[in-house]
């Protein structure tokens, strides 16, 4: 009985390592001889000693499991630690990038045909442009941006024959006229985001409509009637009109920073940009007129 309890041990105790299975190789050896007195002493030790391994091994095992299971959590936590990592870095390119492509400040430059006031041929439109960022998604506004901008420009080369000038209504005939138009007119902007729309292949776009008040000062040009090589002949003489008003309209700019790419001017294209623009410029006397425009802009 004791010999078959010592081989069950034996099995048990082979996967335990090499040292226990000495022992039990041993215990079976001293087994197999006749019984004497001091062996039975001996086996009880022995069985002591395999029964002590076989509790350490478990308890080996017991922290085998849970150092593996703590591991396994750590790496579990790594990974969402560098996951985590990898969107916060996601997150500071595309700010950096919208940064570098729309910049708060912008200074442009405006030109194109514009038509004129009063029954004025249309002339030429030269305008420049100050803008700067004042509320952006972040501050609740819908999937774009709002600017804020200052033009100042004039409409010039437009000229007419008539007789609605001093000099025509003294001679009783026809006289060339021409019209300046000085603009002034700070608006608001509502810029749209197409990628925040759902359309990043047009992120290179920035539609935006604008709506403000405006002030108009109206030059027109009557000549001299004095003739001559005297003083002051062929100086035109300026009867100036103002006028507030109201203006509005809609454009769309193209950021080249998005379309061109060049390594050594890289930086100058990331802050520029040109667009085209309409606008309806209504005067508070009833004149209304139409200016059509393009822009570019350079913003810091």
């Amino acid at each position: 009985m004791l010999v078959r309890r010592m081989m069950q041990k034996t099995w048990a105790g082979l996967g335990y390592g090499s040292a226990v299975g000495l022992l039990v190789l041993t215990a079976i050896t001293i087994q197999s001889k006749p019984a004497m007195a001091g062996d039975s002493g001996s086996s009880t030790l022995i069985l002591n000693r395999l029964d002590q391994l076989e509790r350490q091994n478990a308890e080996l095992r017991a922290e085998i499991s849970q150092l593996r299971q703590t591991v396994n959590n750590n790496t579990q936590k790594a990974s969402e630690a560098q996951a985590s990592a990898a969107q916060a870095q996601a997150q500071i390119v595309s700010y950096k990038e919208q940064k570098s492509t729309s910049r708060d400040v912008q200074v442009g430059l405006r030109t194109g045909y514009s038509d004129s006031p009063y029954a004025m041929p249309g002339g030429y439109f030269y305008g420049a442009y100050l803008s700067d960022r004042l509320l952006t998604e972040e501050d609740g506004v819908p999937y774009g941006t709002v600017t804020g901008e200052l033009m100042a420009g004039a409409v010039l080369g437009n000229n007419a024959m008539t007789n609605a000038n001093l000099a025509g209504q003294l001679a009783g005939t026809w006289a060339k006229t021409s019209l300046t138009t000085v603009e002034i007119q700070p608006t608001l902007q509502y810029h749209a985001d197409l990628k925040s729309m759902g359309l990043p292949q047009l992120a290179m776009l920035d539609p935006y409509a604008l709506a403000g008040p405006g002030f108009w000062i109206s030059l027109m040009s009557t000549p001299v009637v004095v003739k001559g090589d005297v003083p002051g002949a062929g100086y035109k003489h300026e009867d100036a009109n103002f006028e507030p008003g109201g203006v509005f309209g809609f454009g769309t700019n193209l950021k080249l920073g998005k379309v061109l790419e060049s390594r050594p001017i890289q930086g100058v294209l990331d802050r520029s940009q040109v667009g085209a623009e309409w606008r309806y410029n209504m005067l508070a006397n009833g004149e209304g007129y139409n200016q059509y425009t393009g822009t570019v802009a350079f913003g810091f």
